[in-house]
Formats: C-alpha cells, sequence, structure tokens
C-alpha cells in the first residue's frame, strides 16, 4: 500500500469511527510494514483539519506525538502475520480491525 485510506472501524452499538491509515514507506516508495492511524475530519473528530492550514515549507513537519489527530501505529514484523500496536487510543478491537484490513488490502 503507498497511499493513505480511510477505514470505518465499527463498534458493538452499530456506531462507526472513520480514521486515516498511511503507510510509512522506505526511500525507494516500498512498504515498510508500520501504518500511522490519524482521526479523520469526515465525521468531525478531528482537531488538526479543522484548523486554519499551518504549512510552512519552512519549518519541519509536526511530529505526531503533538498531533491532536494522530491515534498510534500498527507495525507488521517479519512475514505480515503479527503485529505490534504503539499508541493507547485504540481499544483490542479497533486494532484488530485495522490489522485484519491491512492484512487483506
Amino acid at each position: 500500500m503507498k497511499n493513505p485510506v480511510t477505514l470505518a472501524l465499527k463498534h458493538a452499538d452499530g456506531s462507526k469511527r472513520m480514521i486515516i491509515i498511511e503507510p510509512v514507506l522506505l526511500h525507494n516508495l516500498t512498504d515498510a510494514g508500520v501504518y500511522k492511524i490519524y482521526k479523520t475530519s469526515i465525521d468531525n473528530e478531528s482537531e488538526l483539519f479543522t484548523e486554519d492550514l499551518e504549512i510552512d515549507e519552512g519549518h519541519p513537519a509536526m511530529a505526531d506525538t503533538d498531533n491532536p489527530d494522530y491515534l498510534g501505529t500498527i507495525t507488521f514484523k517479519a512475514g505480515h502475520q503479527q503485529w505490534d500496536y504503539n499508541g493507547e487510543l485504540l481499544n483490542t478491537d479497533e486494532q484488530q480491525q485495522i490489522a485484519t484490513y491491512l492484512l487483506n488490502k
């Protein structure tokens, strides 16, 4: 996967939460097996994407830890059968839905 995608996480009560999954690419644009996860502005949960544009090419991009829309990272190990979630905001079911989506992509 080379481009970010959106995914609807489904909850037991029938509600959905839209997220963005962004692949981390190696220098030759190959998939590194690492995926950053963010809130979307689609369901108005995003804080960053509803603010005025603050991109300034003279300054580095915002660090994920400072980004209020950052939900964590999923990293697949060799063979893409095992994965780890690095973050605190997604529950086990949400993590599993993301991993399953990525494995079937």
